[in-house]
Formats: structure tokens, sequence, C-alpha cells
């Protein structure tokens, strides 16, 4: 069982990067998926209105990613990642309370790392969000 973990990152090339990117690791490393070998994240940003977005559009890099690594949790870091994953715009909170599905695989929406340094007292919140991540996949995955 994988785990594709997208989010906004301030440096793409390095989402590990910085303090969000240390509390991402805190983050992984808590869940045990740190060092998981088929936990992989990427980086996912919205085309700026307006302006059009430079090569693929991220909803074709992401159905690649998808079909590819058949994920058993996809998780949606940020308003940013969850616009460009999932198309919607709905405030965070709402799209945090459901789960989602992305090409068959299902999804859990979170706060984003660097909002999390911002604002302290919602890290609970992410952690409930991040273990209901975890039940899932334990629920679904079957154990002989």
């Amino acid at each position: 069982t994988g785990w594709l973990v997208l989010l906004e990152s301030p440096t793409p090339a390095e989402p590990l990067a910085g303090d969000s990117g240390q509390l991402l690791d805190n983050m992984l490393r808590a869940m045990r998926l740190h060092r998981h070998p088929r936990c992989f994240v990427a980086t996912l940003s919205q085309p700026q209105p307006g302006r059009p977005a430079e090569g693929e559009p991220p909803a074709a890099g992401l159905q690649q990613a998808l079909t590819t690594l058949r994920p058993a949790m996809v998780l949606v870091l940020g308003h940013v990642a969850a616009r460009a994953a999932l198309g919607r715009t709905e405030p965070l909170g709402r799209l945090r309370a459901e789960l989602h599905q992305l090409a068959g695989c299902p999804a859990i929406v979170t706060y984003d790392p660097a909002f999390l340094l911002r604002s302290q007292g919602n890290k609970g919140a992410a952690w409930a969000d991040l273990c209901r991540a975890l039940a899932l996949v334990h629920a679904t995955t079957v154990h002989p």
C-alpha cells in the first residue's frame, strides 16, 4: 500500500526544505511514513487567473502519477493543492470534511504545513485528518 502526498511548496524541487518541509517530515514521521518505500511527495500549483499554465496542466501529471502509483491514500495538503487536484473551490473546512476520490484512489484534504506554522491552533485538526487517513488505509488493507 502506497501513499501520495500532494502539496503546494515554496520550493517545488525540494518539498522537504525549510521550516514547512521540516514540519511535513515530522508529520510523515509521526504517521510512520517517513521511511515508507512507497510514500511519494509531489508538489502542485494552481495556474494564475488570466495566465496560461506553462507545460502540462497539473491534472494531467497528477492523473499519470495516480495511474502509475495506485496509492492506497492520497493526502492533499492545503487549499491551493486541493483546488489543483480536485478542481473544487469550496472552503478548506468543507473539503476536509469529506472523503474524496482521485482516479479511484481515496483522498483526504487537510491543512498544509506552511499554514500550520502560522496557525498553530489547527495542528490538532490536521493530526485528526491524518489519523483518519491512516485508519481508512488500515481498514481497507487485507491482513493475512
